[in-house]
This record gives C-alpha cells, sequence and structure tokens, in this order.
C-alpha cells in the first residue's frame, strides 16, 4: 500500500511539475529572454552605376509651327444645311405618257457569247446603260462557275443618275452604289442658316 501512495505522489508530482505550468520560462532552454542580433536580413549594397546614353531631341517631326485658329462657340460659329437646288432642265424620261407612247428604243448594244466567257453593253435612249464580262472559272470541276464584273445606272425620278458597279464570283454579288448628279437632278449646295 505505501508502495501504491508513492507512486501516485510521484505521478502527480511529476504531473505539477513548475517548469510545465504554461507560463513563459525563459530559462528552460538556456535562452534569458534577450534579444540576439543576427546578419539575417542585412541589406547587402549591388553596384549599379549610371551609364550615360547620349541620345539628343533632333526635332522629331520637324519644328513646331503655329497655326492661328481661335476658338468659336457655337453661339457665334456659322450653320449650314444642305438644300438642293432646282434643275436646269425637267426630267423629260418622266414625264407623262413618255413610257406608254413611245416605247422605249435600244441606241446602242454589243455582245459577245463564248463557251467560256461573255460580254455585253447596251444603252436605251432614256439613259439606262449596262455593260458586263463574265469568265467560267474552274471548268469541269465541282467549284465550276461564272466570275463577272459590271455595272448598269439609269436616271431616276428625281433626275440623279444612280449607278451600281459590282462584281459577282465566289464570294457573291458585292455591289457600290453612286448617286450622281445630272442636269435633270438639280445641284446640292451649303446654305447659310444663320
Amino acid at each position: 500500500m505505501i508502495t501504491l501512495v508513492c507512486i501516485v505522489s510521484f505521478c502527480v508530482a511529476a504531473l505539477a511539475s513548475p517548469l510545465e505550468d504554461g507560463r513563459w520560462n525563459p530559462y528552460k532552454y538556456g535562452n534569458p529572454g534577450k534579444y540576439i542580433p543576427t546578419n539575417e536580413g542585412k541589406y547587402v549594397h549591388i553596384p549599379n552605376p549610371y551609364i550615360h546614353i547620349d541620345n539628343p531631341y533632333d526635332g522629331g517631326y520637324g519644328p513646331y509651327s503655329h497655326k492661328y485658329d481661335p476658338y468659336v462657340s457655337e453661339a457665334t460659329q456659322d450653320t449650314y444645311r444642305l438644300v438642293l437646288t432646282p434643275p436646269q432642265d425637267a426630267n423629260p424620261y418622266y414625264r407623262d405618257g413618255y413610257y406608254r407612247n413611245n416605247g422605249i428604243k435600244i441606241i446602242k448594244q454589243k455582245h459577245n457569247y463564248k463557251e467560256d466567257k461573255y460580254d455585253f453593253a447596251f444603252e436605251t435612249e432614256n439613259k439606262i446603260r449596262a455593260k458586263e464580262n463574265a469568265v467560267l472559272k474552274n471548268p469541269n470541276s465541282i467549284d465550276e462557275g461564272i466570275a463577272s464584273k459590271g455595272f448598269y445606272e439609269y436616271i431616276g425620278p428625281d433626275g440623279f443618275m444612280y449607278r451600281v458597279d459590282y462584281t459577282a464570283d465566289e464570294n457573291g454579288f458585292r455591289p457600290k452604289v453612286k448617286r450622281l448628279e445630272t442636269q435633270y437632278s438639280g445641284k446640292w449646295v451649303l446654305e447659310k442658316v444663320n
């Protein structure tokens, strides 16, 4: 029984040791708790001397030239608008009865048709014109097709000439449209508003 009491007393004494009580004990590992400086993180200088590169300014895009361009506020700025002036001559191709009574005559016509290309051109008395040149591409293959280039134009009821220049090939139909003044259309002019 005495042996058992001694063992229990020894275990309690070992568990309740003052060195393991959860408090800071600076002398446990031979460290008195003082700051001990080291060379860790010390600044090491690496020399990087400045090397001058001589690159004098040579004017770049040339000398500056001042242009006098004073500020003009919207209140004092002139305002313009586009105005269609009356035509010099009346459009004869849209008079009442022109198409019914006359019929439209072809005044020029030519065409040339071959197995692998064609071209044609014509003009009517009422100023309708057309021209086209075409060639057969990739004959006797799955990609066989016609590539053409040309134009057509006519005078519209407003007196302007409408012209369509086009290309048609494996990339599709690609038109470019223009509206041109004629003697029957009048002119677009800038008219001062204020």
